[in-house]
């Protein structure tokens, strides 16, 4: 089921179509729940519930819920869980566990299931049913209407704001120069280079520029001017990534940044180039990614840099992994990586791209293109980037792209 579907399917829980611009601090205790089922596939899936406080601010919360069928939470994060049958009660984290008023906060968890998991009906939060409906006041309420899932990614063109991270110059920042105007939270994606290169980034500066005009935050290794950071380069430091990811969460609730509040820390990928893409792979299995590409890479069969083909096994994301055909040194393992994958993925082979056609050559927009159409299909559930990605009639369609996909 898709992150829409699985929207659609919870109706019943949200009273109100509204987010809460203001409220009293007498509210009564109010929540609403968004139960998104990610990905999908024969014996399991990955979901994610979104708690909206509707109420009185919340210091520690454990979500409450009853499974309508088999399913078996089997790992978790941003929080921990306890199942007793169908009935699952997921606790916050040391770090989550304060949820102010009109604030969210997110719980993920893989689970197995013997058939096609359905969305459970109720939730409760620190013993409060969930329905959506905001908490009465004595007050005069402000709201304004949630944003619906609006037009694809590839077709925004926001001018773009490269610049060392703050306080961490092993990374540079790719953003939107004005995150304030845009009317949602953006997405952010850690990106490796080719050659694990961790100082200098300059190869992808135009591919970083381009995936971030379309309203991405790109958090890249290398210090923005090429300076030594500290950092060796040529072999995979896949931590150089889930950092990146940390850096970014930092920067969300860092006062005075131009990213403040503009961060959607729920729509986390990783992504990468070459050896850049091995380190996203083994990035991608941090609980906070909910998405990954690997362009001109994979695992290699003899285990080379110390990470076998069983890393595949970890991934718990929907993946995408690209290729330039024959020509690529990186084509026999993308396709045996994909075919490998127990996940649900995408391959995406362009025969004239090479190795390096997405990064410098000719084939930089259309591969790019690729790129961001799967993650705002996989982070946004966006329908149109969910047909160019896996519809006949999207990119299979365009000479001489060659697609195969699995498991959605």
């Amino acid at each position: 089921m898709s992150r829409l579907g699985a929207l659609l399917a919870t109706t019943a829980l949200v009273a109100s179509a509204a987010l809460i611009g203001s409220q009293s601090a007498s509210a009564a205790p109010a929540c609403r729940v968004d139960y998104t089922i990610g990905s999908q596939w024969p014996g399991g899936f990955t979901a994610a519930a979104v708690v909206t406080n509707l109420g009185d601010p919340v210091n520690g919360w454990h979500l409450s819920w009853t499974f309508p069928g088999d399913e078996r939470v089997t790992q978790s994060w941003n929080g921990s869980h306890t199942q007793s049958g169908a009935r699952v009660t997921a606790v916050n984290a040391t770090w989550n566990g304060a949820i102010a008023t009109g604030a969210s906060v997110s719980f993920g968890f893989n689970a197995s299931s013997g058939s096609r998991s359905t969305p459970p009906t109720a939730f409760s939060l620190n013993g409060t049913a969930c329905t959506g409906a905001p908490a009465t006041t004595t007050t005069t309420t402000t709201t304004t209407t949630t944003p619906a899932p609006g037009r694809p990614m590839i077709e925004n063109n926001h001018p773009v704001t490269r610049e060392g991270a703050y306080g961490d110059n092993r990374f540079t920042v790719f953003r939107p120069s004005s995150p304030q105007s845009i009317d949602r939270p953006l997405p952010v994606l850690a990106f490796g280079n080719g050659a694990c290169a961790h100082t200098n980034n300059s190869e992808v500066t135009r591919i970083l520029t381009f995936v971030a005009s379309k309203g991405f935050v790109v958090v890249n290794t290398g210090s923005a001017d090429g300076s030594p950071n500290g950092v060796p380069s040529g072999s995979p430091i896949p931590s150089l990534l889930t950092d990146a990811i940390t850096w970014a969460e930092r920067e969300h609730t860092r006062s005075g940044a131009a990213l403040h509040q503009r961060l959607d820390l729920t729509r986390v990928a990783t992504a990468g180039h070459s050896c850049g893409g091995l380190e996203a792979l083994v990035a991608a299995q941090d609980r906070r990614v909910s998405a990954a590409a690997s362009l001109n890479s994979g695992f290699f069969a003899d285990g080379a840099f110390g990470y076998p083909r069983s890393e595949l096994g970890k991934l718990h994301t929907p993946a995408l992994f690209m290729d330039g055909g024959s020509s690529d040194v990186a084509y026999a393992n993308n396709q045996a990586n994909h075919d490998l994958a127990t996940v649900p993925s995408v391959l995406a082979r362009h025969p004239q791209a090479g190795h390096v056609g997405f990064i410098t050559g000719s084939q930089l927009v259309d591969g790019m293109t690729t790129v961001v159409q799967f993650l705002d299909m996989v982070l946004n559930d966006n329908q149109t980037a969910r047909e160019y990605v896996l519809s006949p009639s999207g990119l299979a369609s365009k000479p001489p792209w060659v697609t195969a996909n699995k498991n959605f």
